[in-house]
């Protein structure tokens, strides 16, 4: 696997967080209590891991473009 194909799996798995994501923003009109906690905590870890995805997608298929080649 080459660093494009890396790049090209963490920003498939952003997209997939990032829909999980949209799937569970309506469950927030619904829940109440420790279940909207929960919610909330789970809808934040998945924003974190997205966003981590997000950054090294973007790390990684930029990583020839940062050298000089001589």
């Amino acid at each position: 696997m080459n660093i494009d194909a890396l790049a090209a799996e963490y920003e498939q798995q952003y997209r997939v967080l990032n829909s999980k994501i949209a799937g569970l923003r309506p469950l927030l009109r619904v829940y109440t209590g420790e279940d909207l906690v929960r919610l909330r905590r789970r809808i934040k870890v998945y924003y974190d891991m997205a966003s981590q995805c997000k950054v090294i997608s973007t790390m990684l298929s930029e990583y020839y473009n940062g050298e000089d080649i001589c």
